[in-house]
């Protein structure tokens, strides 16, 4: 590997598991067809420390599976805080797991900012979109939240709203107000589309992805292309094989980079049929960067992907 050439991603994520207590109707991981799996010891700690070889800006302990059904998530994000200390940790969560247990164990271990896909506060959408118990997710994330525990658990809680096309403006606004009440962010997103696998109305960007930019573990060690490959069909390479770095500089991750950044996303199968609308401005010229700018707020004005919609 030249050394002039290397490039550091700027987020690790690691799905520790691919297991859900949720079902919810905008996710592929109910469709998934490969084994649910606990990511073992040996295998994480290897990915931990082949993070240690480079400035990481980021790290999940996430991908296409609910982190508190791991058994063994509360030492891993101690293990991260140890071996990575000046990397963010972020983690996910649907808050049904977040049981006040739970909680505590996160009080001054260092996570830097906590999501909680919340989706709605009306309890048969909450049990048709998610199926689950509103009220015991509820009930957590009062305990959560209280003015004296909040701070100690993360440096920022965000709790997150999937907007499809059945969510109403009413819901959407009772959310921003219960986040607003709780004193955590709030924040609303369209559906992706995962590759094609969920109907999405927000059509594919022309720009490139800031998931070129990324590292997406699974629990079987494969380097997926990315969290929408869910399969991991679009493989980068095997984490139990080879380090992060070398496989993040490797001949298919350079690949996908090159052509998002050329501007032929289209080209890059399957990003041209998937409708992540995260944008990525690295490593591009002035020229196109002004071009992908013009195409990014264009995109973000006509579609509105995030935020409050009607």
């Amino acid at each position: 590997m030249k050394t002039n050439r290397i490039e550091h991603p700027r987020l690790v994520a690691i799905e520790t598991t691919n297991r859900c207590n949720a079902k919810c109707e905008f996710c592929p991981n109910n469709r998934m067809s490969r084994d649910r799996l606990v990511m073992d010891d040996e295998l994480f700690e290897k990915i931990i420390d082949d993070c240690r070889s480079f400035p990481l800006g980021a790290i999940e302990p996430f991908l296409n599976g609910e982190p508190f059904v791991d058994p063994r998530i509360m030492d891993r994000l101690l293990l991260i805080r140890q071996r990575l200390p000046k990397t963010r940790l972020r983690l996910y969560t649907n808050g049904y797991g977040l049981t006040p247990k739970r909680i505590d164990g996160l009080l001054g271990l260092g996570v830097d900012h906590l999501y909680v896909s919340l989706n709605t506060l009306d309890p048969e959408a909450y049990r048709r979109i998610m199926g689950l118990d509103l009220e015991r997710t509820l009930s957590n994330l009062a305990y959560l939240t209280e003015p004296q525990r909040k701070p100690r658990v993360a440096r920022k809680v965000t709790f997150r709203m999937t907007r499809t096309d059945e969510t109403t403006l009413k819901e959407q606004e009772d959310f921003i107000e219960y986040c607003r009440r709780l004193g955590v962010r709030s924040f609303i997103v369209g559906l992706f589309n995962y590759k094609g696998a969920i109907p999405s109305h927000l059509p594919v960007p022309p720009y490139p992805c800031e998931h070129i930019t990324r590292i997406d573990v699974l629990s079987s060690g494969i380097v997926t292309l990315c969290c929408m490959d869910h399969e991991g069909e679009y493989a980068w390479g095997d984490a139990r094989k080879d380090s992060i770095l070398d496989i993040y500089n490797g001949p298919v991750a350079l690949r996908y980079r090159t052509l998002h950044r050329q501007g032929r996303r289209h080209e890059a199968d399957p990003c041209g049929h998937c409708n992540v609308f995260w944008p990525s401005l690295e490593r591009v010229s002035p020229l196109r960067k002004a071009q992908f700018a013009v195409q990014i707020a264009s995109y973000f004005l006509r579609f509105w992907p995030t935020g409050k919609r009607a």
